[in-house]
């Protein structure tokens, strides 16, 4: 697993690759981390190291974890732009978002992120490469609605951030369209979910959680509840089926990191950063943990066999552990 270094620099020279032997000058890349949970781990590692790979130059990196704290997060992102960072990488729409509005002059990679074509264009000069990952929820209550065609009580338990609240609505209305009823439950704080997962109504067939990274670092707070209730808790993400969610439909996070360092090695190489497509993950994987579905009383082979029907990749994980 990734360590996140706040403010700790690690050097990787690749003096020994014929790429790196186009210049001697080391260019520094900051990665930005909102707070430090698996699935950011993963694409940490996947940035890293696909960029190691392609850069034409020796790298020096510094992550730097902002522990959900947005003072910390203004602070990293005011003094990477003191140290003139070649790239800047920040995880996230709320990371994303905060490191446009104060970086202008140099390149930034956007990883995960909702920052569409027309946030782009609205940029001026656009200096952003995205690797956009959001599964429309749509997309997420069909799956759901596939699985469990009886279910018409769903509860969503969502932070306060504010891309999450657009994604709620569509989830309400998405839930609408095949009679489940979405009752959106708000955690403002990591300290907020224990008390938010005992209130959960006891009509609740489900619980769901989109990729929202502080609801994420409580998963296993979600889970306890699932499981003493027998419902199934369903995830947006890989990170948060190891640690202890039922299943989830979401994209490989590493994945993830590996498109980021792509676009960062053409940039490193001369492109500009707003003439890179936004990237999109389309290729869904239906993550399910074996133990969390048994726990909850539910079917493996209905989730397997629905997964399946749709063309989705299934891969089984274990907690705290990979596939």
């Amino acid at each position: 697993m990734v360590k996140f270094r706040n403010f700790l620099f690690i050097s990787i020279f690749c003096a020994f690759s014929a790429g790196c032997q186009q210049s001697s000058d080391v260019k520094k890349v900051g990665i930005i981390v909102p707070i430090e949970v698996k699935a950011l781990d993963e694409i940490v590692a996947g940035f890293e190291s696909s960029l190691q790979k392609q850069s034409p130059y020796p790298l020096e990196f510094k992550v730097a974890n902002a522990q959900s704290d947005m003072n910390m997060e203004r602070a990293i992102v005011q003094q990477m732009q003191a140290a003139n960072y070649d790239i800047i990488a920040p995880i996230g729409t709320d990371a994303t978002e905060m490191t446009a509005t104060m970086i202008k002059n140099r390149p930034i990679v956007s990883l995960a992120a909702s920052y569409s074509e027309q946030d782009r264009k609205q940029r001026k000069p656009c200096n952003i490469a995205v690797v956009h990952d959001e599964i429309p929820p749509a997309t997420s209550i069909q799956f759901l609605h596939e699985v469990y065609p009886q279910l018409t009580q769903l509860v969503l338990i969502h932070s306060a951030s504010d891309k999450i609240f657009p994604q709620v609505k569509e989830t309400i209305a998405a839930g609408k369209k095949y009679g489940i009823v979405v009752k959106a439950m708000m955690a403002p704080t990591l300290n907020d979910i224990y008390s938010v997962a005992n209130n959960i109504p006891t009509d609740t067939q489900a619980i769901f959680v989109l990729k929202d990274t502080m609801i994420v670092n409580g998963i296993a707070t979600l889970e306890m509840a699932a499981a003493k209730r027998h419902i199934p808790l369903y995830t947006s993400d890989q990170g948060s089926v190891q640690d202890g969610a039922a299943f989830s439909l979401g994209v490989h996070e590493r994945e993830i990191g590996e498109d980021g360092g792509r676009l960062a090695a053409q940039i490193l190489s001369g492109t500009p950063a707003c003439a890179l497509p936004i990237v999109e993950m389309t290729k869904l994987t239906v993550f399910i943990n074996k133990d969390a579905v048994a726990k909850e009383g539910q079917s493996l082979d209905v989730l397997q066999n629905v997964a399946g029907k749709q063309h989705f990749q299934v891969e089984i994980v274990s907690n705290k552990g990979g596939g």
